[in-house]
C-alpha cells in the first residue's frame, strides 16, 4: 500500500468539496466519496490516514450541512489479535468522548457500525495542529504563546484527571493539539485514551520522545500526561523533537528561552515520576507564577525610585519643621508684648482722675518697632522721664542763694521737664519753681 500522509499532522484550514476518488482503503472498502452513512453523514473527502484508521471530511445532512469529521477504523490487520485490540481502542475512544464536555476537547456526534466497518463522527475543527503550524512558520513559537497554550492544556488535563472515572490521555503531543481560526485549542484523537485504574494492566502504547518511561511498561498515570506536555513545550519552543527517555531542556537548544520556563519543562519531563509535578493544577500554578514574575520586575524598580523621592521629600519637610518653630516663637513673643500694651489701664491721679495717655496707643501686630525708633507726634506729649539731673543743673546760678534755704527734697514736679501738659492750678497747692 502506498504511504499516505498522517492525518494527525494534516491541517484542516483548507476544505475542498470536490469529490475524491480516495475512498476508504481496507479489505471491506467503502464506495468512493461522496457517499452517505446512516442516511445522515455525507462523506466528502479523505483528510488523512493514521495507524488506527482513516479520517474523512463529511456533512451533516440533518443539521444545515454542518461540517464534521468521520473516523473509520482500520480493519486490514494481519493478525486477528491486532484487529481486536484496535477495535477495543476505537470503542473506548467513543465511550470516553461521549462522557466529556469541555470547550477544549473535540465533541463526539455519533458512533455506529455499518457493513462490518466501525465509524466515529466528531466535531470538525477548522485550523491546524501545532506541529503543522510550526512547520509552516519555519521557526519556533514565542515563549508567551507556548505558555498560553500550556496553561489551557493544563486546564484540560485537570478536567480529565478529575473526571469520574479519571481519564488518562496518554498521547499528548503537538500533532494532537489543534488550534482553530479563533485561536482556541482543542485536544483531538482520544484513540489510546482510557479510564484510569491503578490496579489494571495498561497497554504498552508510546510515542517516541513524548511518552514517559513508565508508559513503556504500561504504568501510565496522570503524571504521565504532564510529561507529554513538558515534551510538547520543548518542541514548540525549539522546533526540535525531544529525545526519548531524557529530561528536556529547551534553553540548551534555544538560548532565548528563559531559565524559568526551562525549569518548568525540566521538572515536567523528569524521568523520576515523583520529581515531576504531581497534578495538572500544580504545573498550572507554576506556569502562571513564572509568567507573573516577569511583570513584577518593572513595578519593583518604579517602587524603589518612588520610595527615594518620598524619602527626599520627608527629609526636606523635617528640615523645614525644625526651622519654623524658632521664627514662630519670636514673632509670637513680639506680638504678645504688643497686645499686652494695648490692654494696659490708663494711669490715674490721686483724686481718681484719669490722665490722657497717648504714648501707648495700640500698634498693628505686624509692625514691630522699638521705643528708640518711634518719633514723637503732636499727641505724644508725654515722654518717659529722663534720669534725674543734679540739683545744681536745675537751679540757675543767680538763684542758688535763695534756693539754698529750700528743703533738701524737692517736690516731684520740680524735677519734671517743662514741656508736659499741666493745669494752671496745681492740685497739690505747690507753686511752680519758676514763679519765685
Amino acid at each position: 500500500m502506498a504511504e499516505r500522509p498522517n492525518f494527525e499532522q494534516s491541517g484542516q484550514a483548507h476544505v475542498d468539496f470536490s469529490p475524491s476518488s480516495d475512498g476508504p482503503s481496507s479489505s471491506n472498502s467503502a464506495p468512493a466519496a461522496p457517499y452517505v452513512l446512516q442516511t445522515r453523514w455525507e462523506v466528502v473527502k479523505q483528510l488523512g490516514q493514521g495507524g488506527m484508521g482513516t479520517v474523512y471530511l463529511a456533512r451533516d445532512l440533518r443539521l444545515s450541512n454542518r461540517l464534521c469529521v468521520v473516523k473509520r477504523l482500520r480493519v486490514d490487520f494481519f493478525r486477528e489479535e491486532d484487529r481486536q485490540q484496535a477495535l477495543a481502542f476505537f470503542q473506548r475512544e467513543a465511550m470516553v468522548l461521549s462522557s466529556l464536555k469541555h470547550p477544549n476537547i473535540v465533541l463526539i456526534h455519533d458512533y455506529f457500525e455499518e457493513d462490518e466497518n466501525y465509524y466515529l463522527v466528531m466535531e470538525y475543527v477548522e485550523g491546524e495542529n501545532l506541529q503543522a503550524k510550526l512547520v509552516d512558520s519555519g521557526h519556533p513559537f514565542t515563549e508567551e504563546e507556548v505558555v498560553e497554550w500550556a496553561v489551557k492544556v493544563c486546564e484540560v488535563l485537570h478536567y480529565l484527571h478529575r473526571h469520574n472515572p479519571p481519564v488518562i490521555y496518554r498521547d499528548l503531543k503537538p500533532s494532537n493539539i489543534m488550534v482553530d481560526n479563533t485561536g482556541t485549542i482543542k485536544l483531538v484523537d482520544f484513540g489510546i485514551a482510557r479510564p484510569y485504574a491503578e490496579e489494571s494492566d495498561n497497554t504498552h502504547v508510546v510515542s517516541g520522545g513524548y511518552s514517559p518511561p513508565e508508559q513503556y511498561w504500561g504504568g501510565a498515570d496522570p503524571r504521565s500526561d504532564l510529561y507529554g506536555l513538558g515534551a510538547t513545550m520543548h518542541f514548540l519552543l525549539t522546533g526540535v523533537e525531544p529525545l526519548a527517555l531524557q529530561t528536556s531542556s529547551p534553553q540548551q537548544v534555544n538560548p532565548r528561552v528563559s531559565s524559568r520556563i526551562d525549569r518548568v519543562v525540566q521538572r515536567a519531563t523528569s524521568q523520576d515520576v515523583w520529581l515531576r509535578y504531581q497534578t495538572a493544577m500544580e504545573m498550572l500554578a507554576a506556569l502562571k507564577a513564572e509568567s507573573k514574575s516577569n511583570i513584577r520586575k518593572v513595578p519593583l524598580t518604579v517602587l524603589i525610585l518612588a520610595g527615594a523621592l518620598v524619602l527626599s521629600a520627608l527629609i526636606f519637610a523635617a528640615v523645614s519643621l525644625v526651622k519654623q518653630p524658632t521664627r514662630s516663637v519670636t514673632e509670637g513673643t513680639i506680638e504678645t508684648r504688643a497686645r499686652s500694651t494695648d490692654t494696659l489701664p490708663a494711669p490715674k491721679s490721686k483724686k481718681g482722675e484719669s490722665k490722657k495717655v497717648t504714648a501707648m496707643a495700640p500698634q498693628p501686630a505686624v509692625v514691630v518697632d522699638t521705643p528708640q525708633d518711634r518719633k514723637p507726634t503732636d499727641q505724644q506729649v508725654l515722654t518717659p522721664p529722663s534720669p534725674p539731673a543734679p540739683l545744681a543743673a536745675l537751679v540757675p546760678a543767680s538763684e542758688s542763694a535763695s534756693n539754698s534755704a529750700q528743703p533738701d527734697h524737692l517736690p516731684l514736679d520740680a524735677a519734671m521737664p517743662d514741656n508736659r501738659e499741666e493745669s494752671s492750678t496745681d492740685p497739690e497747692g505747690l507753686t511752680p519753681l519758676g514763679s519765685h
